[in-house]
């Protein structure tokens, strides 16, 4: 009896502690549910800041490619060095077409309110809105970009953002013509709403090189706050949650644009869903508290025994002896759970063959599913290059279609998802020679022979292109300077390795971070090429083979693929 009070004593304490235990949880969950919410609202806004801001940095350049290629335009040539010599009918067709472009390009972006060529030596401007005008020198003067301007190059006048880009004369002669693209403001603002996705919410965007600001709507509440980060009076910082009053600030900065966006969201936005789930909370931890004292007392009356009985048994099935058996004579809730044990081991036998067979034919499916997400993602640029190299009647046309043919006729084949390691690296080595045209003058590739001994070895198809794809991604079209990828191979034991690296400037220490958590989470829900190859080489050759991602010598990426290095039979 002693023994019994002595057990009883110990369980109302085990039991006391728990309650205060539960109690001190439904603090701390109100606690972290607050924190939680404003983390998950910051995520999500800031998600959508980055997302808004990559896509405007995108558009600026595509802007700016079609700018600097009406440079090169034939009538624009013409009337900018032979209008004297040109008769009335040459001036008015060469007129004619060039103002036809112009309103193309103008159609061709949301962004675009007007496109004009402005033409020194003839004093006229032909824009896309008004047609053919007198040169205004003031406006000329003052949208030629200012030496030493880095990024976007954006310039304001007269209230509105503009891009320009102009062709010298030779021998330090005056200029010969100017493109000048004036964006549309409130194209810029209607993007802006979209954000404005609870009531008194309000998007700022804020131009730091010209002053300009635009915001989602007219109410201009916020201005003290923006116009004080813009004089570096306030301690706000980017990347942070800031409370204001009964207002969360949550902002972004595009380096390259020199522009922050600034989210405005009411804190009562944020903070509702909380109201409710502090009273819910309390309800529920003290129907947690009578479930805990029945629980209690039935398990200490009913449930000990047959317990340790049915856990003995499942421990002998854990040794994989699927011959134990429970018996049924309890008269009680424990029948239930003791049918279902004995049914459950007289079928894990059977069912064993059958979980080994789906899970086969589970894997070859993630496996076709994984291949088929991989896709050229340089079409259109490839497309664009063909275009102008036969403008210019580039000698290097032939064989840049050459190149891009093999390159499709590879991908687009329906052969085995199996091939050997030489055309795989062959491929990969097509791919990157259409590249170094594109980039003939900043770019060089160290691309090593593929090993004589390992051309042979069979390896799924577009592991290694996909690869050097994401170095000319994030490494080459977002660098300024000379940019170096290097390929080479290193074996060791029976493991085969395969070594990409550059010098891109672009890679942090959280991006870094991010690609190395993907390859160790089994099953990231992350479908970027670098994830799909490193899943499926695993699935093919087991958990320590795939992908590994560190920082190269050089500075940028190195991303290191690891496989079997026997022939397959």
């Amino acid at each position: 009896m002693a023994i019994k009070s002595s057990i009883f004593v110990r369980l109302m304490a085990t039991f006391l502690a728990a309650i205060l235990v539960i109690v001190a949880l439904g603090i701390y969950m109100y606690n972290w549910s607050l924190k939680t919410v404003k983390d998950e609202i910051y995520k999500s806004t800031t998600a959508q800041v980055t997302f808004y801001l990559e896509g405007l940095e995108a558009e600026i350049d595509r802007i700016k490619i079609l700018q600097y290629d009406v440079l090169n335009d034939e009538d624009l040539n013409k009337l900018a060095i032979r209008y004297t010599i040109m008769d009335d009918y040459e001036k008015m067709e060469s007129m004619r077409k060039l103002h036809h472009r112009l309103v193309s390009i103008q159609n061709s972006n949301a962004y675009i309110s007007n496109v004009s060529a402005h033409i020194y030596p003839i004093q006229k401007t032909i824009s896309s809105k008004k047609s053919v005008g007198a040169l205004n020198r003031d406006k000329f003067e003052a949208l030629r970009i200012p030496e030493g301007m880095k990024g976007a190059q954006l310039l304001m006048y007269n209230g509105n953002l503009h891009l320009s880009t102009f062709l010298s004369g030779n021998m330090g002669l005056s200029p010969l013509f100017m493109i000048e693209i004036e964006l549309n403001t409130e194209v810029f603002r209607e993007a802006l709403k979209q954000f404005d996705t609870y009531p008194d919410s309000q998007s700022i965007l804020l131009d730091l090189t010209n002053g300009l600001t635009i915001y989602s709507d007219e109410d201009h509440m916020f201005d003290d706050v923006v116009h004080s980060f813009a004089r570096n009076e306030s301690e706000f910082k980017i990347g942070e949650v800031i409370s204001h009053g009964d207002t969360f600030i949550i902002a972004e900065k595009s380096e390259y644009l020199n522009m922050v966006l600034f989210r405005f969201i009411p804190k009562d936005a944020v903070l509702v869903p909380t109201k409710g789930f502090y009273v819910w909370l309390w309800v529920f931890t003290g129907v947690v508290l009578i479930l805990v004292t029945f629980i209690y007392a039935y398990t200490y009356q009913l449930i000990q025994r047959p317990m340790k009985e049915l856990v003995k048994s499942f421990r002998s099935v854990e040794k994989g002896n699927f011959n134990v058996k429970v018996e049924v004579n309890h008269n009680n809730e424990f029948d239930y759970l003791n049918k279902g044990f004995n049914s459950m081991v007289q079928n894990v036998s059977n069912l064993i063959d059958q979980v080994y067979k789906h899970k086969i034919l589970e894997q070859k499916a993630e496996l076709k599913h994984l291949q088929s997400q991989i896709s050229p993602h340089f079409l259109y640029n490839s497309f664009f290059l063909m275009n102008m190299m036969a403008k210019v009647k580039d000698e290097n046309l032939i064989p840049f279609t050459k190149l891009l043919g093999e390159y499709f006729q590879f991908i687009t084949k329906n052969d085995s998802d199996f091939i050997s390691l030489y055309e795989e690296i062959e491929h990969a080595r097509t791919y990157a020679d259409i590249q170094l045209m594109r980039y003939p003058s900043k770019l060089t590739i160290e691309f090593e022979d593929c090993p004589p001994f390992f051309k042979e070895i069979s390896v799924p198809r577009l592991i290694v292109q996909p690869i050097i794809e994401n170095a000319f991604k994030y490494a080459v079209e977002h660098s300024k300077g000379p940019v170096t990828i290097r390929v080479y191979f290193q074996t060791t034991d029976d493991k085969l390795s395969i070594f990409v690296e550059d010098n891109g400037k672009q890679l942090t220490d959280e991006k870094l971070l991010d690609l190395e958590k993907q390859f160790m989470e089994a099953h990231s829900s992350e479908s970027s090429g670098l994830n799909n190859i490193h899943r499926r080489l695993q699935l093919i050759y087991g958990e320590e083979y795939g992908l590994q991602v560190a920082r190269s010598e050089l500075g940028g990426l190195l991303v290191r693929l690891q496989i079997h290095a026997k022939l397959r039979e």
